[in-house]
């Protein structure tokens, strides 16, 4: 009986496992240069970007949403043409000190920040722009 609950819970996680990595991660990396400068590096499933926006205050997601108003339709088409499009450099800005780069890779876009100060990495699963486009699109009101 015990071995049967076992695996009942063992495949219960393997396939909450599966999903979580079907869905992509959010990765985000900040490191500072210098003495105490801040080191964050954060890896989290993207499922729980989409969890954690039904917890946030709709108040609040009232207000992030009149103000993505304008711009939440050019997102879902963007983030849609985006997945269908080959891996790409889509842009590299240099100059003197500082270098952006941003890429479309798999299903995910990967953003880099370097300058002589800082260093930033973000990346996530495209479907998570559409995830959240749809979730903010649900608060604002018809015009």
């Amino acid at each position: 009986m015990l071995a049967k609950v076992g695996l009942g819970l063992l495949g219960t996680a393997v396939l909450a496992g599966a999903y979580l990595a079907q869905q992509g991660m959010v990765r985000v990396s900040v490191d500072e240069q210098g003495g105490q400068g801040t080191h964050l590096h954060l890896v989290a499933p993207a499922a729980l970007v989409s969890l954690g926006l039904r917890v946030v205050p709709d108040e609040k997601l009232q207000e992030v949403a009149a103000q993505a108003r304008p711009w939440l339709p050019a997102v879902r088409v963007a983030s849609a043409e985006l997945a269908r499009l080959p891996d790409a450099d889509l842009l590299e800005l240099r100059d003197a000190e500082q270098r952006v780069h941003i890429v479309k890779r798999g299903g995910a876009l990967l953003l880099d920040v370097e300058s002589p100060r800082h260093s930033v990495r973000i990346s996530f699963p495209l479907r998570l722009v559409n995830c959240v486009a749809s979730r903010l699109e649900s608060f604002v009101p018809a015009s």
